[in-house]
C-alpha cells in the first residue's frame, strides 16, 4: 500500500473520532484530536505530492521522444514537385520530407494529384513556382492588369453589380414619411474556360534531378497565356462595341474623352490603342508644333494624352483594319475605364501533367500545361470605341 493511502486512512479515522467527541460534547478530547487530525492531513498532503512528482518524472522518462518535425525549404518542395510530375524516384531526404508532409503534397492545389495515375496525373503548380510564373507573365503586355480581377473556386457562377445611381435624395419635413426609392441590382454571369498547351522536352534536358519544370515551360506558357487572355478581353470588347466612331484630329479624341465618355469613368480613364494608332497620335502637334503626347516622368516608356495614360497593344494582338478600295485602313482606339467594363475571372492554379508515351517516337517527355479563366462584360458604357485613319 502506498504511504499516501495509509495516511489517508488515518485521516479518515481521526475525522470520525473528532465528530464523535463533538457529538458527545467532550470538547477537550475533540480539541486534542483536532490537532492530531491537522498534523495527519499535512503528512498526507506531503506524501501525495511526493508520489505525484515521482510518477510525473517516470512518465517523462518512459514516454517516447517525438521526432522533430521535418521542415523543407522552397527549393526542396519544388524539387519534390518536379519529381512527382516526372515520375522520378525521390532520394532519402526528399522521401523523408514527402512522407512527413504527404497530406500537404497530395491535397489538390498544394500541389496535388488531380488524376489517378501518379506518373500520368495532373499536378497543380505550388505557390513558390506560381510566383515565378506570374513574374514571367508580367514581362509581356497583359490587359488583365487593367480589368477587374476575381479569383474564383467554381467554373461558373453569378455575382451582383450595382445599377445606375442617378437618383437624388428627396427633402422632407419634420415628422413626415421619408421618400422610398427602388434600387435595382444587376447580375453578371461568368464561365471559366480551360486553355492548354503541350510542350515537348527532351529527356536529356530533364535528366538532371534538380530540373525546374517552370524554367522549361514558364516563359512559353507565360507568353501564350498573356496572348490568350488579351485575345479574350479584346474579343469581348470588340463584340460589344461594334460601331466605332471615326476621328481624324486630336481635338476629336479630346472631345470623346471630355464629353462622350461618362464622367463617372473619367478619373481612371485610359486610352488603349495599337502600335499604328500610337504612331498617328505621336505625330499630332499643337499650334506651336509641339507634340501632344507627353512622356510620363515616373515611367519614361509611357506616354500620356491630356494626362491620361496611353496603353499600347502590339499590332499582332490588336490589329488595324485592312484598306479596301477607297476605304482606308483604321487603327482602333478605346477610351475609358477597362476595369468597369471587363471583369476577369480566374480559377487559381496552373495544372501540369506529363506523358512519355505521347512522344514515343522521340526521346522526349510531353508536358501539358492548362490554365483556366473567363471574362464578362459588366458596364458597357465604361469604354467608347473610336478609330483613326492610317495615312
Amino acid at each position: 500500500m502506498k504511504k499516501s493511502d495509509e495516511l489517508k486512512k488515518a485521516v479518515d479515522e481521526l475525522t470520525a473520532k473528532v465528530e464523535a467527541a463533538q457529538q458527545a460534547e467532550n470538547y477537550a478530547e475533540a480539541g486534542k484530536l483536532a490537532d492530531e487530525l491537522t498534523a495527519a492531513v499535512n503528512q498526507y498532503k506531503a506524501a501525495k505530492a511526493m508520489e505525484d512528482a515521482e510518477l510525473s518524472a517516470f512518465a517523462k522518462e518512459a514516454a517516447p521522444v517525438k521526432p522533430a518535425p521535418v521542415v523543407a525549404d522552397a527549393a526542396m518542395k519544388n524539387r519534390i514537385f518536379n519529381k512527382l510530375v516526372l515520375g522520378r524516384a525521390l532520394n532519402e531526404a526528399e522521401a523523408e520530407v514527402y512522407n512527413a508532409n504527404r497530406k500537404a503534397f497530395d491535397a489538390p492545389g498544394t500541389p496535388g494529384q488531380v488524376e489517378a495515375t501518379p506518373n500520368k496525373g495532373g499536378y497543380l503548380v505550388p505557390e513558390e513556382q506560381m510566383a515565378i510564373l506570374w513574374e514571367m507573365r508580367r514581362a509581356y503586355s497583359n490587359l488583365r492588369d487593367y480589368c477587374n480581377y476575381f479569383s474564383v473556386s467554381k467554373p461558373t457562377g453569378k455575382f451582383p453589380t450595382l445599377g445606375a445611381a442617378n437618383g437624388k435624395l428627396i427633402s422632407f419635413e419634420e415628422i413626415t414619411t421619408i421618400n422610398k426609392e427602388d434600387f435595382t441590382f444587376g447580375q453578371v454571369t461568368f464561365e471559366v474556360t480551360d486553355y492548354g498547351d503541350i510542350i515537348p522536352v527532351s529527356n536529356q534536358l530533364i535528366a538532371d534531378a534538380d530540373v525546374s519544370i517552370i524554367s522549361i515551360i514558364g516563359r512559353r506558357l507565360a507568353r501564350m497565356a498573356a496572348n490568350t487572355e488579351n485575345d479574350a478581353i479584346l474579343s469581348l470588347i470588340s463584340s460589344t462595341l461594334t460601331t466605332p466612331t471615326t476621328i481624324t484630329t486630336w481635338k476629336q479624341l479630346a472631345k470623346a474623352l471630355n464629353v462622350t465618355l461618362d464622367r463617372a469613368f473619367y478619373q481612371d480613364a485610359r486610352i488603349f490603342t495599337n502600335q499604328d494608332g500610337f504612331q498617328v497620335m505621336a505625330e499630332w502637334t499643337d499650334a506651336q508644333s509641339r507634340p501632344l503626347l507627353v512622356p510620363d516622368v515616373a515611367a519614361p516608356d509611357t506616354y500620356r494624352f491630356r494626362g491620361k495614360e496611353i496603353v499600347v497593344i502590339p499590332n499582332g494582338v490588336l490589329a488595324s483594319s485592312e484598306a479596301s478600295g477607297s476605304t482606308p485602313a483604321y487603327a482602333p482606339i478605346y477610351v475609358g475605364n477597362m476595369a468597369d467594363f471587363v471583369s476577369f475571372f480566374e480559377r487559381q492554379g496552373v495544372e501540369i501533367a506529363t506523358s512519355t508515351e505521347f512522344m514515343f517516337d522521340k526521346y522526349a517527355t510531353a508536358l501539358r500545361a492548362v490554365a483556366r479563366f473567363g471574362v464578362a462584360a459588366v458596364d458597357t458604357s465604361a469604354l467608347i470605341a473610336l478609330q483613326v485613319a492610317l495615312s
